[in-house]
């Protein structure tokens, strides 16, 4: 049989250098290569509830306590090692240790699922503040407007019950996803100016007490990014991105529009708890702290800012509560790393973990291989399935099919792109790739071939 891809992909922001994030142990590309940074951002959740996230689950303990929260790459082993570490210190060269007291937090918090069914009106809102005009079409699941003839400004947004991504381009750049970003000369406008050049689509998306970041500039561009909050908490990870050109035009963007389901409330632990957490989740994989580090020092942690980080269950994102650390680094320039802050004994592995790593990376695989993909759905045309997932557009995918007399059992295989010189903004997206079939489909069913599960036929 063949394998061959397409993608849904609308693409990418141009690189920033933004130093205020940082995910721990991330395996994949990193978004802030120039500055020293990552993130791991998803555009919107997927349909359908996930263990402890935002649908009320019945599966809860006999004294009502919550049901066991499943992220993908918990590093249960490292957890249940019996090893005792005061709280705080590094384990192993290059930890993270806290230089003073770490704040105590809340007792609880809530896990929170991103994504929403999106409006004709949201999406002629949001058009009308990035200066798209033209008619709203309903096309494949999303609304698009603009961009006739595959010219002009074009805004597009995800629909559906999990929908919420939107891209947008001013149709005077190359498309989102090419690759390297071009970076126009000119003069960048002033951080102040570039803001206030975004500031009516983030009253679209109902991001105006979100977190702005404009100190990205990238020849004559600034990438301005708003960092939403979620009942009054700070999120990381989960952005919306703007580039802004030396005229103060936005010529290309993405994000999702502020909504969120609010699921089940978990018993949260200290930063300082949470901090220990994180180093022996880095110690069982070998990690070694901020990468920027040198020698066997550890990483010093100064601060920390309860929130809400991006991460994924069964490969669908869910915001978790999570400690952000203010992350000192030696030469200067600080970011952040974060951890779920969940209680351990309220985590375990997703059916997606593959094998023990950590949450807050974004992915999991050892010796930097990266795992198969969680696959939403399929289409029939012929001897061509058209499969559906969540991925990112740092990597590349291929599809590949086990077929049987009564069933095909489908995968999707994650690369990285081979593209060193270039910053890639880690972004989540829906994406088809394709498989080639030796006969069709006919009656037999269509399993994931990570856990067995069949496949609902789109």
């Amino acid at each position: 049989m063949s394998t061959d891809q397409s993608s849904e992909t609308e693409g990418r922001p141009a690189p920033r250098s933004r130093r205020r994030q940082l995910t721990v142990g991330a395996v994949a590309a990193a978004v802030l290569v120039a500055g020293g940074g990552g993130a791991y951002w998803a555009s919107t959740a997927s349909s359908g509830d996930t263990n402890g996230s935002a649908g009320k689950n019945a599966d809860r303990g006999p004294d009502g306590s919550p049901p066991r929260l499943a992220l993908d790459g918990t590093a249960t082993s490292a957890r249940d090692s019996g090893e005792g570490i005061a709280p705080g210190e590094p384990m192993g060269p290059r930890g993270y240790r806290a230089d003073g007291e770490l704040p105590d937090g809340p007792k609880a918090a809530a896990v929170y699922r991103p994504g929403h069914d999106v409006s004709r009106a949201q999406v002629a809102k949001l058009a009308e503040a990035l200066h798209v005009k033209g008619t709203i079409k309903d096309q494949d699941g999303r609304w698009q407007v603009g961009g006739g003839q595959g010219k002009g400004p074009r805004l597009t947004a995800e629909r559906g019950a999990a929908g919420g991504a939107w891209t947008y381009q001013n149709g005077q750049t190359v498309p989102l996803d090419a690759d390297p970003d071009p970076a126009p000369g000119g003069k960048p406008l002033s951080e102040k100016k570039a803001e206030d050049a975004v500031r009516p689509a983030l009253q679209a998306l109902g991001l105006d007490d979100a977190t702005l970041d404009a100190g990205s500039p990238v020849g004559g561009t600034r990438t301005v990014t708003a960092s939403p909050r979620v009942d009054h908490l700070p999120t990381h990870g989960w952005d919306s991105t703007f580039v802004v050109d030396d005229k103060g035009t936005i010529t290309r963007a993405q994000g999702s529009w502020n909504k969120t389901d609010k699921g089940e409330v978990y018993p949260v632990q200290s930063a300082t708890a949470t901090l220990d957490e994180m180093n022996k989740a880095n110690q069982s994989r070998g990690g070694h702290g901020d990468e920027g580090e040198r020698g066997n020092e550890p990483t010093k942690v100064g601060d920390a800012v309860f929130g809400l980080s991006l991460e994924r269950s069964h490969g669908k994102p869910l915001l978790v509560p999570a400690w952000i650390y203010k992350v000192e680094r030696p030469g200067g320039g600080d970011l952040e790393v974060t951890h779920p802050a969940v209680q351990q004994k309220y985590l375990k592995p997703s059916k997606t973990s593959g094998h023990p790593s950590k949450p807050g990376s974004g992915d999991v695989g050892t010796g930097g291989k990266q795992p198969s993909q969680a696959i939403e759905s399929y289409r029939a045309d012929g001897r061509t399935l058209k499969l559906t997932f969540w991925g990112g557009v740092c990597d590349t995918y291929k599809a590949t099919a086990d077929e049987s007399g009564s069933a095909v059992k489908v995968k999707i295989e994650a690369k990285k792109k081979k593209d060193g010189k270039n910053v890639c903004v880690k972004i989540a997206k829906k994406q088809t790739a394709e498989v080639k079939l030796d006969k069709e489909l006919g009656d037999r069913k269509v399993v994931d071939a990570r856990d067995g599960d069949k496949l609902p036929r789109k």
